[in-house]
């Protein structure tokens, strides 16, 4: 049996070496599809890691309300109907919600986080598109667990400092410590008071790069904007005697009050955000790994093509070597082993390229696709079945061949 398959094995890479053009284009639909699931799936699960390791803000007490209404909570009150796109577009949170809930009982400290628009410019009149203006409080990186590497954050008295993410330092003023120089906003001057540590990048943010943002106070976003800034997150955390869970039916009754009984926002303790971005990425994930799955069927298709080209090509072969004593199993076993290579062949270069695209990624985005070997393993098993299934009808029509009629064959 052994032999036999190591003879057929040996048969397929000579057929394939001896039509490499034609073998090739047979692989594309394999190696297209391969790739395409393979890159698919390890970006999805690239963001997972990305969301899940921002969300662990170092405290596990914190709850975060968000506009639009993301999730729904059963009976057990646990999160369920995840709907992540809920929040774009919504711009449910306003500056009363936030002194409402400044004011409940359980709460320690709250802290907005808001956008502006604007034209950022440095003291040489450069101008930064790449910058997102975000206001907020002074007890910012207390909440973030993010540490100003240099100088410090500002107080809420403050009317002309700002703190910048590490890529404004590094892009706008050319220098890691930019501390001390101007800044215009909107044409309004602000000096640099300090620089965030690196952030890890948040690709399912409503902020895509929280380094290569400018925190200004918060009071002075109502000025600049001409009136409320766009608050899309709150920030809680509850008194050192109250639980996180407390704290979240708290806040969702206040602000079921405040906008008058309108469920157009999210509370979530910080365990639920990763559960949130798991669901929502695994659910994109698994849709457009279907849509690229398709290739495979195609591929499949073209495979079960050229297997039936091949087989109408050597009915020659096929009666030679019935002649000689092959078995209708052998022939079947040869043309089936051959779909198999030329399959599995086809997977193992659709690795390749996709291994090779996600370094792309790597390089060129803040993207963080994650290969796992068991990825890997099931894209080459699952092409090696393609190749199989869509040979096993030229196989049988190669082993029933009459050998007499194959012979006269031209």
């Amino acid at each position: 049996m052994t032999s036999h398959f190591n003879t057929n094995t040996r048969m397929a890479l000579e057929s394939i070496r001896s039509n490499k053009l034609r073998s090739t284009l047979t692989m594309m639909g394999i190696i297209i599809g391969v790739a395409s699931v393979i890159m698919m799936v390890s970006l999805g699960e690239g963001v997972r890691r990305q969301v899940a390791s921002t969300n662990q803000s170092g405290n596990e007490q914190l709850v975060t309300v968000r506009s639009g209404q993301i999730a729904v909570r059963d009976e057990s009150g646990n999160v369920s109907n995840v709907n992540y796109l809920a929040a774009l577009g919504s711009n449910s949170l306003t500056e009363q919600d936030f002194e409402a809930l400044k004011k409940l009982p359980d709460v320690e400290v709250v802290v907005p986080l808001a956008t502006i628009s604007g034209q950022v410019k440095n003291f040489e009149n450069e101008t930064y598109k790449d910058a997102t203006i975000i206001a907020s409080t002074s007890k910012l990186p207390e909440v973030l667990g993010q540490q100003v590497v240099y100088g410090s954050f500002f107080d809420d008295t403050s009317t002309n400092v700002v703190v910048v993410g590490k890529r404004v330092a590094e892009e706008l003023f050319k220098e890691n410590v930019p501390l001390g120089k101007l800044i215009s906003i909107r044409d309004q001057d602000f000096i640099v008071g300090g620089v965030f540590d690196e952030f890890k990048t948040n690709p399912l943010s409503a902020v895509t790069d929280l380094n290569k943002s400018i925190f200004i106070p918060f009071p002075v976003a109502k000025s600049l904007a001409g009136g409320a800034p766009n608050i899309y997150q709150l920030m809680l955390l509850p008194k050192q005697d109250v639980s996180p869970e407390s704290l979240v039916q708290a806040t969702n009754s206040q602000l079921l009050i405040t906008h008058g009984g309108q469920a157009d926002f999210t509370v979530l303790k910080s365990s639920e955000t990763e559960i949130i971005a798991r669901d929502t990425v695994s659910i994109a994930t698994t849709f457009v790994a279907g849509v690229a799955a398709i290739s495979l069927l195609v591929g499949g298709i073209g495979i079960m093509n050229i297997m039936f080209v091949s087989v109408t090509e050597r009915t020659r072969e096929i009666g030679v070597r019935k002649s000689l004593g092959a078995t209708n199993r052998q022939i079947y076993s040869q043309f089936l082993i051959e779909a198999a290579v030329i399959s599995v062949f086809g997977g193992v270069i659709g690795v390749f390229i996709a291994l090779l695209g996600n370094a792309v990624f790597r390089i060129t985005t803040d993207l963080q696709p994650a290969v796992t070997w068991q990825i890997i393993a099931v894209a080459v098993g699952v092409s090696a079945v393609v190749g199989i299934i869509f040979g096993t009808i030229p196989a049988i029509k190669a082993a029933r061949k009459d050998p007499i009629e194959s012979l006269r064959y031209e």
